[in-house]
């Protein structure tokens, strides 16, 4: 029979209290789930029945081997969840204690193992000095502002420069053909490939499109910014 969701985290707790002291008390799990003693009592004795903790009136609260087993997986998934709120999302540490356990119990199985293998893939990356693509990610939180991540002699992303957001910047890599005087006019600019632009306004239908071009203004209709291919910075 599947535990209840309370039940697992009464087995938690008492995994959690039990990494930290020699011995587990009913209080001990009283106080970190913050409820009254009866509530614990009736807890454990459903555990006892299910034959993964064993607990003698007046006595502390030990693990069977089915219980260990148990609590090893439970505490390896909040683990697994709380490390990749923290060290993918930047999630303060308190938030994503909390946060852990509020979503722990909702994830399918094959959710929470694409997630163990992000979370591993993030701790090697650190190893290897490679996780520059998480300060990157922070960045962007913070500001909206994209920012290459990848490894050297690696293609940049593409965009159509219609496809940038009010802020942005990015270096001209083409601007394709069709584009009539106005390939001649940026030219005259000197927006050769390599140089930066940056989206100033965007109109609310998305047309025009101001952009900035070496202290330039230029107005772009949507179907000329679609012409043009930049890469992010």
């Amino acid at each position: 029979m599947e535990l209840t969701e309370s039940l697992q985290d009464y087995l938690l707790e008492i995994y959690i209290v039990k990494t930290k002291k020699a011995v587990v008390r009913l209080k001990d799990i009283a106080k970190r789930r913050n409820v009254k003693l009866p509530s614990v009592v009736s807890a454990i004795k459903e555990l006892v029945k299910r034959g993964l903790v064993a607990h003698e009136h007046y006595g502390y609260i030990e693990f069977t081997d089915a219980g260990i087993d148990e609590a090893t997986k439970l505490y390896e998934r909040h683990k697994m969840l709380y490390k990749f709120l923290r060290d993918a999302l930047d999630i303060s540490e308190n938030l994503a204690e909390k946060d852990a356990h509020r979503i722990e119990h909702d994830l399918h199985r094959e959710t929470v193992l694409k997630l163990a293998k992000f979370v591993e893939f993030i701790e090697k990356s650190q190893i290897t000095g490679s996780n520059k693509w998480i300060e990157h990610f922070r960045k962007f939180v913070n500001t909206g502002e994209l920012q290459g991540c990848q490894e050297k002699g690696e293609k940049r992303m593409e965009l159509k420069l219609n496809e940038l957001k009010v802020g942005n910047k990015a270096r001209i890599v083409r601007v394709e053909s069709g584009m009539g005087n106005l390939k001649a006019r940026l030219l005259d600019m000197g927006a050769v490939p390599g140089t930066v632009v940056k989206v100033e306004k965007v109109a609310p239908l998305g047309d025009p499109i101001d952009i900035l071009i070496k202290d330039y203004h230029l107005s772009l209709r949507k179907e000329e910014a679609e012409k043009i291919v930049v890469e992010v910075k």
